[in-house]
């Protein structure tokens, strides 16, 4: 899977830009705040449907404009793909897929898989689990469009029952959050088994870029960690039918331990107005020998950890996809010193990259060098 083609509008201070890239290494260069940024960012809104430095898009938007448009076109194992988004200071956002228009985001899902590496995904290790949470739930979206509606699913029903906590009387609410309860159990309980899997899948690649990396000087470890205490087998039989009755009553069981939580919970969500348990609360552990890289791990060991999960996100979609994604890093090179971009050039020279910079790296071939300057490409 390679992006050939990108074309923007009005997107940010782009006002009419289109860009060729290469199937191998592609360096946007140019001086801070000219629009390398930007342009990754459009790349990024149309393979999951938003930008990454905002929630609201009409911010995308050029400031002398009401209308911002951006389209790709990528090649895939079995044909071009064009995807179409558009932004409008008045309506919603639209999204075409081959000139055809979707009515649901879950179907934009999986169309272009990417991974995106900014300084700013320094949060995914040290600030709150929620960030965690994040890059949990965009990747398995890619992957999973039933897990990303039944992720829509869950914080709607969510909003509902935290609604009800701070609206009704104690007296009132018994019934209302059995309702809401069952369908948190539900939709919560897959959330969990889905993140638990992909984690043990992600596990193994992160510890083998990582000790890459670093020359094998350091052990790191993931673990999930849930606030519920329910656990999900996966037990391997001869019968398929045998497996899936042991996985379905798995997951019956830890529905049911799940909603017995909640309601042991209730007194508490009361008097906080909040839910405090579930899926929504959970979070990943991370640790460099065996020590939490929050706490003691130093800025440079924490941008390492945080870029060896992305290119451990990049080989594990190849592998489950047949099909390798985009990589798109952000000012990435001026953190790293030259052995490790080196070493990182070396990790990525199989996979479309989509790099910024300010400066060009030294003695790296086979690259196309794309010149960025006030919202413009240069020859």
């Amino acid at each position: 899977m390679h992006i050939k083609k990108l074309e923007v509008k009005n997107f940010r201070n782009h006002k009419s830009t289109i860009v060729n890239f290469s199937q191998g290494t592609n360096i946007l260069v140019g001086d801070n705040a000219q629009g390398k940024t930007n342009l990754l960012e459009a790349v990024c809104l149309t393979c999951v449907g938003r930008g990454w430095r905002t929630r609201k898009d009409k911010e995308m938007i050029n400031f002398e404009s009401d209308l911002a448009s951006v389209k790709t076109i990528t090649a895939k194992k079995f044909g071009n793909i064009e995807i179409e988004v558009g932004i409008s200071k008045q309506s919603k956002k639209t999204i075409q897929i081959n000139k055809i228009p979707i009515q649901k985001m879950g179907e934009l899902m999986g169309q272009i898989n990417c991974v995106f590496f900014s300084p700013d995904e320094l949060r995914l290790i040290k600030d709150a689990p929620s960030d965690r949470r994040r890059f949990l739930d965009i990747d398995i979206s890619q992957l999973d469009k039933v897990y990303f509606y039944n992720l829509l699913r869950y914080h709607k029903v969510l909003a509902q029952r935290n609604a009800l906590l701070k609206s009704a009387a104690t007296e009132d609410i018994e019934s209302g959050l059995d309702i809401w309860d069952r369908e948190l159990a539900k939709t919560g309980t897959y959330i969990i088994k889905k993140r638990i899997e992909f984690l043990d899948l992600l596990r193994p690649l992160t510890e083998k870029v990582h000790s890459f990396l670093v020359s094998g000087k350091e052990t790191i470890s993931l673990v999930y960690e849930k606030n519920i205490d329910i656990i999900i087998t996966h037990n391997v039989k001869d019968s398929v039918n045998e497996t899936n009755d042991i996985l379905n009553l798995s997951i019956n069981n830890a529905e049911s331990i799940f909603l017995d939580a909640l309601k042991k919970s209730r007194t508490k969500d009361m008097k906080l107005r909040t839910t405090n348990i579930g899926p929504h609360r959970d979070d990943i552990y991370i640790s460099i020998n065996d020590k939490d890289v929050r706490t003691f791990a130093s800025q440079g060991q924490q941008r390492t950890v945080a870029l060896s999960l992305k290119l451990a996100e990049l080989e594990l979609f190849k592998n489950l996809t047949n099909e390798t994604p985009v990589l798109l890093l952000d000012d990435v090179l001026s953190e790293l010193d030259e052995s490790r971009q080196s070493r990182l050039f070396q990790a990525i020279k199989d996979c479309q990259s989509i790099i910024t910079t300010t400066a060009l790296p030294e003695n790296i071939i086979d690259i196309n060098i794309i010149n960025v300057y006030k919202g413009q490409i240069l020859e």
